[in-house]
């Protein structure tokens, strides 16, 4: 028996628009100007700012810290994911970047904070506020017991930041789900020694974040992910921290301190590398740029692939029935237009 369709409170005409489902970030440390560590408060205005992004739903990121840190801010993190934030971005969780991962490859990330695998500071911090995904080293001792532990409370683990081999790190993907920013913080890809990049590949099911900014990841290199992978299996991520949006100068990325100059790439005051400015409508312009991926499959690597890693791919990622009615308008330049949240226009704010 056939239904009459509901009548609209409201008809929004955009011609020659692409309707695309809410975009999903599962790495953002902050950005304009505000850093999620040192500032959670502040997450609500990130919400909203990110929204004009495309960005609809988002894990804020934490890298690795003391152990106060995390009991002073996953709690705020959990009141803020609980309360929501109506004109802005949803946050679905946390991401802990950390702090179980490799001296060896823990890139900006302060040597202090990096620990051994540790089952009960894992669940304290898992008590402490709503982890939705974590990066870890799989090689560590003791690894396997947190992926299993983190696997039992529905906590997507990533593999990361990491010195594992070829062999190690494909035999730990029969656990760990996916890939944190593949090729950076990591065994490299080497013709003899093909490391986390060539296991990722060689495995049917593991997925994969890429930073498609053209400075962590080279064009070319991208372009392979994407054909050893596919679209259900590479993701975009930002790993945006604070000096997103910004003009160059000092930022906080938690306990550490980046400066942003014009060359456009933030980094420790050592020259490391820490996190990005990428934008996730950028990302999605570069993706079509580097790889040539028709439009269907780079709105498949912002939505639907990050969206059901999480957990989220029965109401997040797509448009059809059932589901969020989370909606990014982009124009024919691929620039965002509009942007609404469940049915409710966040961007460009107004009545």
């Amino acid at each position: 028996m056939s239904r009459e369709p509901l009548a609209a409170d409201e008809d929004c005409e955009y011609e020659g628009c692409f309707l695309c489902p809410g975009f999903v970030d599962l790495q953002v440390n902050g950005s304009f100007g505000v850093d999620v560590a040192t500032e959670p408060e502040r997450v609500p205005e990130l919400s909203r700012r990110l929204a004009a992004t495309g960005i609809t739903s988002y894990l804020p990121t934490l890298i690795s810290a003391p152990r106060d840190f995390y009991h002073e801010m996953l709690p705020k993190l959990a009141n803020l994911t609980r309360e929501g934030s109506p004109d802005g971005a949803e946050v679905l969780g946390v991401h802990l970047e950390g702090p179980f991962i490799s001296p060896n490859r823990r890139g900006a990330q302060p040597a202090a904070h990096v620990v051994s695998p540790d089952p009960g500071l894992l669940d304290e911090l898992l008590d402490l506020g709503p982890v939705r995904m974590l990066t870890l080293a799989p090689e560590l001792e003791g690894a396997s017991e947190l992926v299993k532990s983190a696997g039992r409370r529905g906590v997507a683990v990533s593999a990361g930041h990491s010195d594992a081999t070829f062999d190690l790190a494909r035999a730990s993907f029969e656990e760990v789900a996916c890939v944190t920013h593949l090729f950076n913080a990591m065994s490299p890809l080497h013709h003899r020694a093909p490391g986390i990049p060539g296991a990722a590949f060689a495995h049917p099911r593991v997925t994969c974040g890429i930073i498609a900014d053209g400075r962590h990841v080279h064009p070319e290199v991208v372009a392979l992910a994407f054909r050893a992978l596919g679209p259900d299996r590479l993701y975009l991520t930002t790993d945006a921290i604070a000096a997103a949006g910004m003009g160059p100068g000092e930022y906080s990325l938690a306990t550490s301190r980046v400066y942003l100059e014009d060359s456009g790439v933030p980094t420790l005051e050592n020259g490391t590398l820490a996190g990005s400015i990428l934008t996730i409508d950028k990302a999605l312009k570069n993706i079509l740029a580097f790889t040539g991926c028709t439009v269907p499959e780079a709105i498949r690597m912002v939505a639907a692939t990050p969206a059901r890693l999480v957990g989220e791919g029965e109401r997040k990622g797509r448009l059809a029935s059932g589901y969020d009615a989370d909606i990014t308008v982009l124009c024919p330049d691929f620039s965002v237009e509009a942007v609404y949240k469940s049915g409710s226009r966040i961007y460009p704010a107004g009545d």
